[in-house]
């Protein structure tokens, strides 16, 4: 499940933010494998955002900050193919201080995080979600940093919510508040807070055998239709939903481990 997070934001990036399905595909045809984003973007309204440090503390466009306020500029321009965009990079920091702390530790986190938005060199996106410049406007100001979530209500917020599903081992009771903590630190609006529950409830269903149609319809009916999903996908959505295996896909052990890399940044995942 974090895998499969990490591999759709990978081949999606490129196609981020064009709403434009005919220019989309003159850029990049039918996408199906991992390629690196091209510019100029034309539909880019990147040029449209503002973001000013007002001290060292606000400080996360870096180098980055002289390709705000240009038309035509891809949000993603330095990535490579398969690479992942911030919030999921910020998914990963989160599983990395999950394994060194042994427990979900909202503080530890935002230490993590901090630093690794104040640093520069740690990612190479351009752009920067406003969730993450309205929680260091806050920041810059003197908050205390479980103070400066803002009342976003994008999708971003949604980034980590299989990190924490895969850390609770699937289990609704124990993933649900964890995840309302963590996204709460950077998304409060309710209605942020309520999708993201409703994803992981999703998510656990699944990770428990349960048919991903008969999640969607039980968990997911205030926000997303089955009907429509399938309308927008087309026939190869339909197909695909109605062939997911409704077998378990996880261990009700406690204890399990699994290491590999993603790129340069290493994935290890064990809990006793």
């Amino acid at each position: 499940m974090v895998w499969g997070s990490l591999i759709g934001d990978a081949l999606a990036m490129p196609a981020h933010w064009y709403y434009n399905r005919t220019q989309l595909h003159i850029d990049y045809g039918e996408i199906r494998d991992f390629v690196a984003p091209r510019n100029p973007h034309p539909g880019s309204i990147l040029w449209r955002s503002e973001y000013t440090a007002t001290n060292p503390r606000g400080e996360i466009l870096h180098d980055q900050a002289r390709h705000w306020g240009r038309k035509g500029v891809h949000y993603h321009q330095f990535l490579k193919a398969g690479e992942n965009t911030l919030n999921l990079k910020l998914a990963l920091l989160l599983g990395r201080t999950l394994m060194s702390a042994g427990r979900y530790d909202a503080d530890a986190y935002l230490d993590a995080y901090i630093e690794f938005m104040t640093t520069p060199g740690n990612h190479n996106d351009t752009y920067i979600e406003e969730c993450h410049r309205e929680f260091f406007k806050r920041y810059a100001r003197g908050l205390r940093p479980r103070k400066c979530g803002g009342e976003d209500i994008h999708i971003g917020g949604l980034a980590s919510v299989a990190v924490l599903c895969a850390w609770a081992h699937g289990e609704a009771a124990e993933a649900v508040p964890l995840v309302r903590e963590h996204v709460g630190l950077t998304h409060r609006s309710r209605e942020t807070l309520q999708a993201a529950e409703t994803l992981t409830r999703m998510l656990c269903d699944l990770l428990h055998g349960e048919v991903m149609t008969e999640a969607m319809k039980r968990r997911a009916p205030a926000w997303l239709k089955l009907k429509d999903a399938i309308q927008w996908g087309g026939n190869r959505t339909a197909s695909s939903l109605a062939n997911v295996s409704a077998r378990p896909v996880i261990s009700r052990r406690r204890s399990q481990r699994r290491s590999t890399s993603l790129g340069s940044m290493p994935v290890t995942w064990s809990r006793a």
